[in-house]
């Protein structure tokens, strides 16, 4: 059953003893309980030297922490048919749980461990950095991966976090070191870190486990700061072909600079974007690129609006002897939707599309707990779902078209485009 909207403003808002701040919701329709959280720290803290050691990190807490090993971990909750994982990402590094509301305390004892206290085993880092290394190696053979590191490279001068891939290289990921992601967790604060716990739980009850457990995490230090370097504006087009033997599709990737989420254009951005390359089967984009000219397999736009201001990009995979024309074909569409904007009957799909589909991410209380961190991380009040549906009726074709000329450049951006070299 969907959770009411309404119902996502009377969640328990707590702030631990050490500074962690908690979300809490009850939500009796089944008898289990999710765990998210996430703590302000990512590859926007690393070096480019150390690209990949905050995702490296995040994928290390699991390993060992506290008093468990990494099998003990997993023995322990597969017993009880719960789970516990941990990532790391550009902005945040990621916590999770699943269990029945009754196992509630044995995840959130876990999780406090992995925080807190990784022992970063030196056998159990070796084995994590060979499964890394494979997947770094399997992407670098996607055309996909190769053009969005050249486009984010073209799109950030090189001291940016922006302007590098979250992964790491191959490089990079096998000069780090077992003390490297020692130093790097300790930039981990409960100060910087929220938790949203959804499910048949009783929020003073929870309260009191949270103290017990994330609430008994040691605050060291002071909380990360986040100060990203100025990006300076395009000037011109800028175009690096990436050729890759053997491969027979091409992936394209035009960019400019987005904006941040907080921006008073992002809804206005976040409707065009949706219009442009996402609705039904990747908007306008996909609609004539695709589906009219046969010119991609796939072809769709992104906005990536977060704490800082990410790319706002269109995509499409090729076969590369349509490079040429499908780049044409992407240009055009933007061009044509910079200037006329949308008709009547996209906005009102937008806003449909828009309100219902997050009516249905409410359905879970995974759903409800991603809704609520992003809401705590965003700074958008509790009562952000009740307003949501207001906030996007009152966004006006004007105010698409107008963010749209201002962001969207066709004769400023950046293209990439990686294939077989006979196609570049």
């Amino acid at each position: 059953m969907a959770t009411e909207a309404r119902g996502i403003a009377g969640a328990t808002r707590y702030v631990a003893s050490n500074g962690l701040v908690a979300l809490i919701y009850r939500n009796p329709s089944a008898p289990t309980v999710s765990v998210r959280g996430e703590v302000r720290v990512g590859a926007v803290h690393e070096t480019a030297a150390q690209s990949g050691l905050a995702a490296f990190t995040g994928a290390a807490l699991i390993r060992g922490a506290g008093e468990r090993t990494f099998q003990q971990i997993v023995t322990e909750t597969e017993e009880r048919g719960c789970s516990v994982n941990a990532a790391g990402g550009l902005h945040t590094s990621g916590f999770a749980g699943k269990a029945l509301a009754e196992d509630l305390p044995l995840i959130l004892t876990i999780l406090a461990d992995m925080l807190a206290r990784p022992t970063f085993p030196p056998r159990e880092i070796e084995k994590l950095r060979g499964q890394v290394l494979t997947s770094l190696r399997e992407s670098d053979q996607e055309t996909g991966t190769q053009a969005w590191r050249a486009a984010r490279a073209l799109l950030y001068p090189s001291e940016h976090p922006y302007s590098r891939l979250t992964s790491g290289t191959l490089e990079t990921v096998q000069a780090l070191t077992r003390e490297d992601l020692v130093r790097f967790h300790q930039r981990y604060h409960p100060a910087a870190a929220t938790v949203a716990i959804v499910g048949d739980v009783e929020p003073e009850a929870t309260i009191a486990l949270l103290e017990s457990s994330l609430g008994a995490w040691p605050p060291a230090g002071s909380p990360p700061a986040l100060d990203l370097p100025p990006v300076p504006p395009l000037e011109a087009v800028l175009r690096r072909d990436v050729p890759m033997s053997g491969k027979i599709q091409s992936d394209i990737v035009w960019a400019v600079h987005g904006l941040r989420r907080t921006d008073p254009d992002y809804y206005a951005a976040m409707m065009a974007n949706m219009i442009l390359g996402r609705l039904g089967i990747g908007g306008r984009l996909g609609e004539k690129v695709r589906e009219e000219q046969g010119m991609a397999y796939y072809c769709y736009s992104n906005l990536d609006a977060d704490v800082g201001a990410g790319p706002w990009s269109a995509v499409a995979g090729v076969n590369p002897a349509n490079v040429e024309r499908a780049i044409e074909a992407l240009l055009q569409e933007v061009a044509t939707f910079v200037e006329h904007g949308p008709d009547a009957q996209e906005v009102a799909d937008a806003r449909d599309y828009l309100t219902g589909s997050l009516v249905l991410s409410l359905e879970t209380n995974d759903g409800i707990a991603a809704a609520l961190l992003a809401i705590e991380r965003f700074g958008l009040g509790l009562d952000f779902i009740e307003r949501y549906p207001a906030i996007i009726g009152a966004i006006t074709a004007d105010q698409i078209v107008d963010v749209a000329r201002r962001y969207l450049s066709i004769e400023r951006y950046v293209l990439a485009v990686a294939g077989p070299p006979a196609s570049l």
